[in-house]
């Protein structure tokens, strides 16, 4: 064998017969690979790729105990082949993804989602195809369910009650986990600018602590919500005082609001302690003819709002001197009117003061006006009040107003007024003191020059008699020397005086009528 191998020739056949080998491997690669791509170029043109987009995951395990958290609504599925087959899936629609987790246990588990009704000749490709879940046991709790509503979402003016509920507790279905989770069950309602009781179905949802929608189910689904809404506003009057001093030669005769009542909008039991807003202060501050004031209305204390915030008030005024507005009557066509004793009124009073009016308790009014108007005014036409409304204990001067027709324009006499403010005692303090006054019983009174007992000249009605003092009670004989003084007056003014003072007069309160004892 050795001596064949040495041989030339037999190695030259050899290598001859490689050579071959190698031709023929190298010429049926290429045949191959341009038979595939033959075949690739004809199987291309027949297939395609279909994505299948939302694709619902079927669940399999024990609903009746468990709970399954964890799986996703929907999947991806993209389908590559034969484009009949594909058309004709896709027409089908009896595809399906699911997941099977009836043989787990509880606990979490990664499973993979898988697909059926789909061509074996369908390359089938899911996203995600594996997902964690959680297999729990089902539980179930009663809560109490919260009505859930803006306060603020109604109408202006108005109030939003406690709501009711019906019903008022409702089952919560879940897992455990879940469950333990749950801090607030809430029937959501929307007010929606609401001006009377509100009633409606709300659907009932479970919020964890951080107002978290959970995945839990509620039975029943809705419930029945009641707010009562009512209204929290009210109209109550209002009053003005002059605030400032007017120009020089210029008397301020009439504040006239020209709105008669505002309302306040707040809380029922604030609204129940306040019946008006008085004291509203206008500015007359530089004023020197008649004009309309804006002001502004104060919001009471415990009060939210005023509507309108600002009122116009309408200021009078009575220039002094020669100096007359464009808008007053012209002095060739005015006239002027005298009213003597016009009395002086207290208005805004509390009741915890009493108020003394202490000087002038009348004033007298010259009036200037058109002749016609004129002579039908009379004296009850004019009215003079002084404001006490803001004044505490003690003494004040107060501005006197005048209430006159707007065609003439008024001048006083005096225009503050002084008054003296009391705070009320408690009851009977008083009492001994009035009853001495009603009976008459005090010899001093019956013996004072001041009274007008000798006189009869009706100075101070009620004690114009001429004082004879037999028939006055036996505990006044104690003071006979000052009894005995009184007939000398008496005889120098003459009983018939003393008679017609008697008949002109009328008892001042607290004292009483001596000559009914005659």
């Amino acid at each position: 064998m050795d001596k064949l191998m040495n041989r030339s020739w037999v190695m030259k056949i050899i290598a001859l017969l490689l050579a071959f080998m190698l031709y023929l491997s190298v010429n049926l690669d290429d045949g191959a690979s341009s038979s595939n791509k033959f075949l690739n170029r004809s199987s291309s043109a027949n297939t395609g790729v279909e994505t299948l987009t939302d694709v619902p995951v079927q669940v399999s395990y024990n609903e009746k105990n468990r709970i399954v958290r964890g799986v996703p609504d929907t999947v991806i599925m993209t389908l590559e082949g034969p484009k009949n087959i594909l058309a004709q899936t896709k027409l089908q629609k009896d595809y399906q993804a699911y997941i099977d987790l009836d043989n787990l246990s509880l606990g979490q588990h990664r499973v993979k989602v898988q697909y059926r009704n789909i061509s074996d000749n369908l390359n089938v490709v899911v996203k995600p195809d594996i997902v964690n879940v959680t297999i729990e046991e089902r539980d179930s709790k009663q809560f109490s369910v919260e009505a859930s509503y803006d306060k603020n979402k109604v109408k202006n003016g108005y109030e939003a009650g406690e709501a009711t509920v019906s019903p008022r507790a409702v089952t919560v279905t879940g897992a455990s986990s879940q469950l333990d989770q749950v801090a607030y069950v809430k029937a959501i309602i929307d007010l929606d600018n609401a001006s009377k009781t509100v009633t409606k179905q709300a659907t009932v949802v479970a919020l964890d602590k951080n107002l978290n929608k959970l995945n839990v189910t509620v039975q029943p689904e809705t419930v029945n919500v009641t707010i009562p809404v009512k209204n929290i506003s009210k109209k109550v009057p209002i009053d003005v005082i002059q605030e400032g001093t007017p120009g020089d030669g210029v008397n301020i005769t009439k504040l006239e609001p020209k709105t008669d009542t505002v309302k306040i909008i707040g809380p029922s039991d604030s609204l129940e302690k306040i019946d008006k807003i008085d004291n509203i202060p206008v500015d007359v501050t530089g004023i020197t003819k008649s004009k309309d004031i804006k002001v502004n209305v104060p919001v009471p204390d415990g009060i939210d709002s005023v509507s309108p915030k600002q009122i116009t008030v309408h200021v009078e005024v009575d220039k002094q001197g020669d100096e007359q507005d464009a808008e007053e009557t012209d002095a060739s066509a005015a006239e002027t009117k005298s009213f003597k004793n016009l009395p002086v009124s207290l208005t805004g009073q509390s009741s915890k003061y009493t108020y003394e009016l202490l000087s002038p308790t009348s004033v007298d009014a010259d009036v200037k006006g058109p002749k016609s108007d004129l002579d039908k005014l009379t004296k009850s036409g004019i009215t003079l009040s002084a404001n006490v409304g803001n004044l505490s204990a003690g003494e004040h001067t107060v501005p006197i107003i005048i209430n006159s027709p707007d065609s003439v324009t008024s001048t006083l006499s005096t225009k503050q007024a002084k008054v003296r403010v009391t705070a009320k005692k408690q009851s009977g303090t008083n009492d001994e003191q009035t009853d001495k006054e009603t009976s008459g019983s005090t010899s001093d009174k019956e013996t004072k020059p001041d009274t007008g007992t000798g006189s009869g000249s009706g100075t101070n009605p009620g004690t114009g008699n001429s004082g004879d003092s037999t028939d006055k009670p036996s505990e006044e004989t104690d003071t006979p020397e000052d009894n005995t003084d009184t007939p000398t007056d008496s005889t120098e003014t003459g009983d018939d005086s003393s008679n017609q003072s008697d008949e002109n007069s009328t008892p001042v309160d607290g004292q009483t009528d001596n000559t009914s004892g005659n």
